[in-house]
């Protein structure tokens, strides 16, 4: 008897226990609320300040084990007034949270996960007037539900359903087949882990010549990795993979994209932040011809962390206010701005006299491979302010490195199946090809821009220290520049008749069967 009233009393003070390390959990959460709306709105300027929105938590209600309450994204008044912001003035899009508090939630608990939480959140989109007509796709469900796991470090870890949707409107269709989202954050918002999939999403519609155009996106994923470092400036590793993009006129098949990849990989070394940038593409496809395989490295070096963001902050804050006058000046006008804003702090980026290199950029079929590679070392400009267009190159650019390669037969074999897309026969095609690669070849030795040996076509291009050395020719920059009448150099004198190259007859195509 003893031993049972025992057993009654551990439940009861453990049940109590519980109960009150519960009802604390849910008092600690609200009191960091507006903490975390804070945070949550820091990062919404950071990283889309031309949005003009804001989020804000209404109708908490805290009960013992459980709170409610919504998150709402809704314009900011004075981005409303002018209209910048995505939203219009009493726009909202929100979402209800249901909260289980820890120290073991209810939903975790469901789940068979033990580990001791701050709390677990569902959350649904809730059918507001701004996106009803989301919801009459939907069939009143929930486009997204998002289940998170919140520590109490602050750290959460999110899973994000979506839905399948199919949606048609006159002669458009939309089928998304749903997907999965997966994020972790830390406590700061600074430190992010992504991975998102969905399997297909096609669109169907009439194009502009009235025929029945289908695009279809097939296998994609993503992930990611990434933290802000010392200068708030994102680095870290991010994949991206399309297994397909289908195009597909009235029933049949028009071009696809093969397995496309990006992978990119930043860090920080001391100040300066680099990293690069892989992009491959099996194979392009139109109409049925497999016009080859692609691959682009990009390599950034030398980025000095402080001055990227510094550029950040001084574009962003001066887009801001440009973008506040939208309406009111005249487009053309408001676009020569923008761009004036961009030229007047990019000189920013080079404080670390970063450098750029393209190695390769190359394209390759069944008869070869060309390649273009390039070596670019900038230098910080203020030092010596510029005063003439040449001066200014000379004093951003430290040394070029380029080399293009491209085998005869690969170009050939390219422009002939441009050709019979055209509507050109097999053997016009050919000849037609033949004749315009031979004259592009002509003409590029007359200029002295490329050579042609062992059947291919080359040029190479290097520069430092205000000379040029192009395919072996040596010349100052104002002589280079001379070629071509820019940089006010004087324009190189027309070739005489005997010097002019062939130019390659047009067949006339051949006429639709």
């Amino acid at each position: 008897m003893k031993k049972s009233l025992v057993a009654v009393s551990v439940i009861v003070v453990l049940g109590a226990a519980w109960t009150g390390v519960s009802w604390y959990t849910g008092k600690l959460i609200e009191q960091h609320m507006d903490e975390q709306v804070a945070a949550a709105n820091s990062q919404l300027q950071s990283a889309y300040p031309k949005a003009g929105l804001k989020v804000s938590y209404q109708d908490y209600q805290r009960g013992l084990f459980s709170s409610k309450m919504r998150i709402v994204l809704q314009p900011e008044p004075a981005a409303a007034t002018a209209g910048t912001s995505l939203l219009k003035t009493g726009d909202e899009i929100a979402f209800i949270e249901t909260i289980d508090h820890g120290p073991f939630p209810a939903a975790q608990l469901k789940k068979f996960n033990l580990i001791p939480s701050m709390a677990s959140v569902h959350s649904e989109l809730q059918n507001t007037p701004t996106v009803k007509g989301l919801f009459d796709v939907t069939k009143g469900k929930s486009l997204v539900t998002i289940d998170t796991r919140v520590s109490y470090s602050g750290a959460s870890s999110s899973a994000a359903d979506i839905i399948p949707v199919t949606y048609q409107k006159d002669e458009s269709l939309l089928a998304f087949s749903g997907g999965k989202i997966n994020v972790d954050v830390d406590k700061d918002l600074t430190a992010m882990k992504l991975d998102a999939s969905t399997d297909s999403i096609a669109l169907t519609s009439k194009n502009q010549w009235g025929q029945l155009e289908k695009v279809t996106l097939a296998g994609f994923s993503m992930d990611s990795d990434t933290k802000q470092g010392k200068f708030q400036v994102g680095v870290g590793d991010q994949n991206l993979t399309v297994k397909q993009i289908l195009v597909n006129v009235d029933g049949k098949d028009a071009a696809s994209l093969d397995n496309f990849k990006l992978v990119s990989k930043f860090s920080e070394n001391g100040n300066n932040i680099g990293g690069q940038q892989d992009y491959t593409l099996d194979a392009l496809k139109i109409q049925g011809a497999d016009f080859g395989s692609a691959k682009l490295t990009v390599k950034l070096d030398k980025l000095d962390g402080a001055a990227m963001k510094q550029f950040a902050d001084n574009y962003n804050q001066q887009s801001r206010a440009l973008l506040m006058q939208q309406g009111q000046i005249d487009p053309a006008v408001y676009q020569q701005q923008a761009a004036d804003l961009l030229l007047a702090n990019l000189p920013l980026l080079l404080k670390g006299n970063p450098s750029i290199s393209i190695a390769p950029l190359s394209w390759k079929n069944s008869k070869g491979e060309s390649s273009f590679n390039l070596q670019l070392d900038l230098k910080d400009p203020t030092a010596t302010p510029a005063q003439t267009q040449d001066q200014m190159l000379s004093q951003m650019v430290n040394k070029i490195d380029a080399r293009l390669t491209i085998p005869l037969p690969m170009a050939t074999q390219v422009t002939t199946q441009v050709a019979q897309l055209e509507g050109y026969s097999a053997d016009d095609a050919a000849k037609l090809a033949q004749q315009q690669v031979q004259g592009l070849a002509a003409m590029g030795q007359m200029f002295k821009l490329t050579t042609v040996k062992d059947d291919t076509l080359s040029s190479n291009f290097h520069y430092a220290d205000n000379q040029v050395d192009l395919n072996g020719q040596k010349m100052t920059l104002q002589e280079f520049a001379g070629l071509f009448g820019i940089l006010g150099g004087p324009a190189a004198p027309a070739p005489t008749p005997e010097q002019e190259a062939p130019v390659a007859p047009t067949p006339a195509p051949v006429p639709a069967q």
